[in-house]
C-alpha cells in the first residue's frame, strides 16, 4: 500500500510535469490546467482550506462505497459525472503545478506535525487523516492513468 509521504508526493509532481500541456486525456474532458485546479481543490478542501461544497452523500456513499474505496477494492469509475456545485468549486481553485506541490508539502507538514484537522469529504463524510490519505493517493493515481502517465 502506497503511502502519502514526500516520496510518493516528489513522484507525483515528476509524473504531472510530464504532461504535455496539450495532453488529452484517455476518457473525460479535463485538460491539464483543469487537472491541476481539481488536484488542488481536493487537498484544500481536505485541509478545510477550499470553498464550501455541500454534502451530497448518504447512507450508500459513506457506509458502502467508502470502504470500498478507501481499501481499493473499487476502481474509481471513470467518466464520472461531478454535482455542479463541486465542479465549479474545483475551478475556482487556480495554480500551477509549483503551487500545488507547495501545498502537498504544507498537507505534510501537517498530518507530521499531528495538527492536520480533515474536513469531511463531500460524498464520503468524515475520512479521518488515514482515510483521506488513501483516498488521495488512489485519486491521484486514477486521474495520472486518465493522462497515461
Amino acid at each position: 500500500m502506497k503511502h502519502l509521504d514526500m516520496d510518493y508526493v516528489e513522484s507525483l509532481i515528476r509524473r504531472l510535469q510530464t504532461i504535455p500541456e496539450n495532453a488529452k486525456p484517455k476518457w473525460g474532458k479535463l485538460n491539464k490546467e483543469q487537472l491541476i485546479n481539481h488536484l488542488i481543490w481536493i487537498v484544500r478542501h481536505s485541509m478545510g482550506r477550499s470553498k464550501s461544497v455541500p454534502f451530497v452523500g448518504n447512507w450508500f456513499t459513506t457506509r458502502l462505497f467508502r470502504p470500498l474505496m478507501i481499501r481499493g477494492w473499487l476502481p474509481i469509475p471513470k467518466n464520472v459525472k461531478m454535482p455542479a456545485t463541486m465542479f465549479r468549486a474545483t475551478q475556482q481553485e487556480q495554480g500551477d503545478i509549483e503551487s500545488f506541490h507547495a501545498l502537498l508539502l504544507d498537507y505534510l507538514n501537517l498530518v507530521q506535525a499531528d495538527e492536520f484537522v480533515p474536513a469531511p469529504h463531500p460524498l464520503f463524510g468524515d475520512l479521518g487523516v488515514d482515510g483521506w490519505e488513501q483516498i488521495h493517493i488512489r485519486h491521484f493515481e486514477h486521474h495520472l492513468k486518465q493522462f497515461g502517465v
